[in-house]
């Protein structure tokens, strides 16, 4: 009877001891085993969540194949203290440690938007209107005019964020709040303005006068190797106390009704952006100027230039005299009219 009972219990040991082994072996092989993680798999991790939520989370994503094992493997590492919250992604072949850090490194999902050159507060208010991924995404026009945000950007007795955002790519996490957004987009105004800083100050201008000419630079020229000739025509008449005459600060006082035409009343219409019925620069920027703009109104051409027409084919024609740029005027533009109609 003795035999049978410690044959019994020998056997006993064994299964357990063999069951002990292959646990441990499917530990181990859990931790090194790299699975493929369906394409671009997103885990969202939220405030409040533990790990083992996460590690639930993670399974239901096919991101880990067995959330107890993660669990065990979480607290040998000590990883407990070392929860990040977010939208984490996953793609290709993955461990489960590679999992753990991942969402350990706080490297959330990221998700960008583009406000490009040229774009106004207005056009930068529709974009950022469509982005629901931004907390206040809807408030764009409402903290741009805001005097606190103004304030906090260093514009201090501005009107509006008008010019004053740099106009690019940028990428947030899901939950970004807009006041952080756009105060980045003005940091990275500062930042380009101030690598232009000598030449602002050789200039004579200010940066926010920069920032005009910058501005109507960028709207009246879509050809980035014409901006400094443009810039040079604006110069020039600043130069000789001329009026700035430029269709678009009209078209901006008009804004956000302006129905696609400009009319003789329009340009007689004086308003503070209206450059042929006053002197000097609009009131703000027209628009977030790039790169290109600022640096064009910084070192433009070497012209006498003081007129411009456009040719039709996305660049203009430019003339010292009046009576030479009326003469384009009739050819570009009048008797381009006509052509149209020469069957």
């Amino acid at each position: 009877m003795k035999k049978i009972i410690l044959t019994v219990f020998v056997v006993a040991i064994a299964v357990a001891l063999f069951k002990c082994y292959s646990v441990y072996s499917g530990y181990q092989a859990f931790k090194t085993t790299k699975i493929e993680v369906p394409d671009k798999t997103t885990v969202v991790i939220e405030k409040g969540n533990s790990w083992n939520s996460a590690a639930k989370k993670l399974a239901e994503a096919k991101v880990i194949t067995d959330a107890k094992q993660f669990m065990w493997m979480i607290k040998e590492k000590d990883f407990g203290k070392s929860l990040k919250t977010g939208e984490f992604e996953f793609s290709g072949k993955i461990n489960p440690e590679e999992a753990a850090k991942k969402i350990m490194s706080g490297k959330v999902k990221l998700y960008s938007f583009t406000i490009p050159e040229g774009y106004n507060k207005y056009d930068a208010a529709a974009v950022f209107k469509s982005l629901d991924w931004i907390n206040g995404s809807d408030k764009f026009l409402e903290v741009c005019h805001d005097k606190n945000f103004l304030n906090s950007i260093g514009a201090k007795g501005k009107t509006s964020c008008e010019g004053l955002l740099f106009p690019s790519t940028y990428s947030f996490p899901r939950g970004s709040d807009i006041i952080a957004v756009m105060k980045k987009m003005a940091e990275q105004m500062k930042n380009t303005l101030a690598k232009y800083q000598a030449d602002i100050e050789k200039s004579g201008m200010d940066a926010y006068d920069l920032l005009k000419l910058a501005s109507i630079v960028e709207k009246e020229t879509g050809a980035k190797d014409e901006q400094p000739k443009i810039a040079s025509v604006f110069l020039n008449r600043k130069k000789i106390g001329m009026k700035m005459q430029t269709d678009p600060s009209v078209i901006y006082g008009l804004l956000p009704k302006f129905n696609g035409n400009i009319t003789k009343k329009d340009l007689m219409t004086d308003h503070p952006w209206n450059t042929y019925t006053r002197y000097g620069f609009p009131a703000t920027p027209l628009c977030f100027p790039g790169d290109g703009a600022i640096k064009s109104v910084l070192h433009p051409d070497d012209t006498k230039y003081l007129y411009f027409v456009a040719t039709g084919k996305g660049y203009h024609y430019f003339s010292k005299t009046l009576k030479e740029h009326n003469a384009a005027v009739e050819h570009y533009q009048v008797q381009g009219r006509r052509d149209k109609f020469v069957y």
